[in-house]
């Protein structure tokens, strides 16, 4: 038995309790002792050391300092590439599934992991490839890659690199950095494959057409690594998970696939600071308890980030993103001291979201009163076509017709929403405040935003894309978090606000989903609007 190698020093601290880890984690260590006392496998120690000492020694950090690896990073090292068939001398490992939490250093780790292969698996004309659920993620791991090239003359002597392309010199294997789109990805001849936010595949095309691009290559290499999402039966990940734990659990034999999920165990509690290294290997590394600590904070006052820390700071699977912002943190931002009188003169940021057809439009103000100290406030006006009026607020189960009889929503004469009506409101507004800009969506707005063009109302297109709303929604949650945003009850805001619901990318932005929120959602999306528009010309007056 070798009892000297990293690996196996990992898998030891484990299963004696001298690191903290979970279930699956602790399975995965005792299948790692239970192989060494295997004939027909082999652990190479020799390996285990040309690899390690290869990145602590050539690959350095940004700030220049050696990547010296962490225990848990070797185990992952030793374990892919240094457990080998005693018959052939090939690696037995040609599947991985890795599972752990963002900003414990798994993309440094595969990026040293794809430049260790392409210098030392002596692979000639081949491919490596790491395929990113989003261009932002794939550029991510790309710069990882040119970073440590560029860090090292040895590399840069080996290397050439150019945007999407690397290419070592002596081997003319390349790396590439790709967007997960599989149709565009026919055509692959790869010898290694790193999937990166495999939560992120909603069907199983990408992953058959990568598996079906290794062919018969004998040390091919396929690695998806990922946190946790959004629980769904016919995911692929959930499938690759369910494999998984079944190797760990001795109820299925898959002698190629290695398996790591650090995550918490079922009935800890995620506010529990003891239970945080489980799903944080590199907690007081890459991360600290203060900085989960915060997140802690944060989420027990916002159901949303609740469930974004336990899927992307514990690996936590949950069944559905909930509703975003609850009913008691709204209303503890009414003010009666937000009246019509009350916005006279003042600077105000304007959030337009206009409707199709015969949808909700919204223009929501955030308004800046004289005394810069004070709590900015916000006014709204909602507008919805008046024919038909009654019966879709008994087809939608919304008050429509009791909001039009309360002045709460304008309607406007026929099927369709007036544009005309909504300028004149604005119009009207900017009569009685101080209008900086009007923050718009492109869709179905040229002729209004040309008629406001013309009544020189400084205008910004927002999109409504992920990076963009990210703004909008980090800057409301800001304002719910310190009460901070003022509102005079209005129930068409209040409603639209009890259903939004977020949807994250890849790269952790958030927008509101309205797709998936439970009805109309614009309101508070021509809020986001402005509270980020209002943020930033208020820095920029600062």
């Amino acid at each position: 038995m070798i009892d000297n190698s990293a690996a196996t020093k990992y898998a030891q601290s484990v299963i004696n309790g001298e690191i903290i880890a979970c279930k699956w984690i602790k399975l995965a260590c005792e299948r790692h002792m239970r192989d060494l006392e295997r004939t027909d496998i082999y652990y190479d120690l020799d390996q285990e050391f040309a690899r390690i000492s290869f990145i602590e020694t050539i690959l350095t950090l940004e700030d220049g300092s050696p990547f010296i690896l962490m225990e848990w990073q070797k185990f992952i090292i030793g374990s892919i590439y240094c457990w080998k068939s005693t018959e052939t001398g090939l690696r037995r490992f040609k599947n991985g599934t890795i599972m752990v939490p963002r900003k414990n250093g798994k993309s440094a780790l595969m990026a040293a992991m794809i430049i260790c292969s392409l210098v030392m698996d002596g692979q000639c004309y081949s491919q490596a490839y790491a395929v990113a659920a989003d261009r932002g993620q794939a550029s991510l791991l790309r710069d990882y890659v040119s970073g440590f090239i560029k860090r090292s003359d040895h590399l840069q002597e080996l290397f050439t690199v150019q945007t999407w392309l690397t290419r070592n010199k002596l081997t003319d294997t390349v790396f590439k950095a790709l967007h997960a789109d599989w149709r565009r990805l026919d055509g692959l001849n790869p010898y290694f494959v790193v999937l990166d936010e495999f939560h992120a595949q909603e069907g199983p095309e990408l992953d058959d057409v990568i598996n079906s691009a290794f062919g018969a290559q004998d040390e091919h290499l396929y690695i998806k690594i990922s946190t946790a999402g959004e629980f769904g039966l016919e995911k692929p990940i959930m499938k690759a998970m369910d494999l998984g734990e079944k190797v760990l659990n001795r109820v299925t034999d898959v002698d190629d696939l290695f398996y790591l999920n650090y995550t918490i165990d079922e009935g800890d509690d995620w506010r529990d600071e003891s239970v945080w290294e489980k799903a944080n290997p590199a907690l007081g590394f890459c991360k600290s308890k203060e900085y989960i600590r915060g997140l802690v904070e944060v989420a027990s006052e916002i159901p949303q980030k609740a469930l974004d820390l336990k899927t992307k700071q514990l690996n936590c699977w949950i069944e559905s993103y909930d509703q975003w912002i609850m009913a008691d943190k709204w209303d503890a931002m009414r003010s009666s001291e937000v009246t019509w009188e009350s916005l006279q003169g003042c600077k105000a940021w304007l959030g337009m979201d206009l409707a199709r057809v015969r949808d909700m439009s919204s223009v929501v103000a955030v308004v800046q009163p004289e005394d810069p100290d004070a709590s900015p406030m916000i006014w709204a006006a909602h507008f919805i076509p008046n024919d038909d009026i009654e019966r879709r607020a008994s087809r939608d189960k919304v008050p429509y017709a009791h909001w039009r009889n309360n002045g709460d929503i304008i309607t406007t004469d026929g099927n369709t929403t007036d544009f005309n009506v909504i300028f004149e409101t604005i119009m009207k507004w900017s009569s009685h405040m101080d209008i900086q800009e009007l923050a718009y969506d492109r869709h179905f707005s040229a002729e209004l935003v040309q008629r406001l063009y013309d009544e020189n109302i400084e205008l910004v297109p927002f999109a409504q894309g992920f990076i963009s709303m990210n703004d909008a929604v980090c800057g409301i949650e800001r304002h719910l978090l310190q009460e901070s945003l003022l509102h005079n009850g209005d129930p068409v805001l209040a409603w639209a606000v009890s259903n939004a619901i977020l949807v994250t990318d890849a790269a952790g932005n958030r927008k509101i989903d309205k797709n998936r929120s439970k009805e109309r959602v614009d309101p508070v999306v021509a809020l986001g609007m402005a509270v980020a528009r209002a943020e930033e010309g208020v820095e920029e007056e600062g």
